[in-house]
């Protein structure tokens, strides 16, 4: 039986969830996009070209929930269900994330790369290229209407003091395109189509397949899906939820191996997974129409 303190927490989770989930879903979204251009930016190697970093589900532990729970119809292991949760949820928001900037969504993410690989270069260039400061005592003619007579020079609007230090590659990349004379703006463009670049070239691509970590094939059922976990607080739920989503990925073996140790192979091997169509004891036999229709 459960005690008191599990019941009590269960219970507060379950009401909290009413309430907030929808925020607490776009948060745990917003901070997965934030953890990754952070990671990209400023945990990258010195060449911005290691890969983004995907745990995942270790499959003993795995077969043994889900064995455990279709003996007994209990999760014993909260503990490791927790850590599978986590790992499926991360990896999930992570790949809708990619699929999302790499523009194979309706509404695409272009203002992320801005707010984040653009703060990035803007920081750089305040080293590098700092804003020259304006005397504000000196007069200047305004051409578009000489007319009005000379007027004192405006300040420039927000002007950043150098607060961090100069990435390497930063440094190399101006100095062997010849770039040391080039104004405030070309830097800025020069810099932030390679920075991109550099984040399609190598960091959303998966290093064992050579593919990028986006799909159109399961972007709308993991997303679908994703939503029903986050909103769900009894273990049991959870299980039949990462079931089918796992039933989701175990159909195309790239996507698998970026959820689960052994990706579809090990997959199969799962109790109640192996025969031709693919069934789960669990969630049944897989049906896209299930999940919702793909973009």
């Amino acid at each position: 039986m459960k005690n008191i303190y599990t019941i009590i927490k269960e219970e507060v989770k379950k009401f909290l969830r009413e309430y907030y989930d929808d925020d607490d879903i776009s948060e745990k979204e917003n901070e997965i996009k934030r953890s990754i251009f952070d990671d990209f930016l400023y945990k990258n190697n010195e060449n911005f070209s290691k890969n983004a970093p995907l745990t995942v589900i270790p499959f003993t532990r795995l077969k043994k929930i889900w064995e455990d729970y279709m003996g007994t119809g209990v999760v014993r292991d909260t503990r490791g269900l927790e850590m599978i949760e986590d790992i499926i949820i991360n990896n999930t928001f992570k790949i809708i994330e990619f699929t999302a900037l790499a523009g194979h969504t309706q509404w695409g993410d272009d203002e992320a790369f801005e707010d984040n690989i653009g703060y990035f270069v803007n920081q750089q260039l305040d080293c590098i290229k700092p804003n020259a400061k304006v005397d504000t005592n000196q007069l200047e003619l305004p051409f578009n209407n000489p007319e009005s007579g000379y007027t004192k020079k405006q300040p420039i609007e927000d002007p950043h003091e150098c607060s961090t230090t100069v990435h390497p590659y930063i440094q190399s990349f101006i100095e062997e395109n010849d770039l040391e004379d080039a104004d405030r703006g070309e830097l800025y463009t020069k810099l932030f189509q390679e920075l991109q670049q550099k984040f399609w070239d190598y960091y959303i691509e998966d290093p064992k397949s050579g593919q990028a970590y986006i799909t159109d094939f399961a972007f709308k059922p993991l997303e679908t899906l994703i939503g029903q976990l986050m909103r769900t607080t009894k273990p049991e739920d959870k299980v039949v939820i990462i079931d089918k989503m796992l039933n989701v990925v175990h159909q195309r073996s790239d996507i698998a191996a970026w959820f689960v140790e052994g990706g579809s192979r090990a997959l199969s091997q799962l109790s109640g997974y192996g025969n031709q169509e693919g069934d789960s004891v669990i969630s049944g036999a897989y049906n896209m129409s299930d999940y919702g229709s793909n973009y």
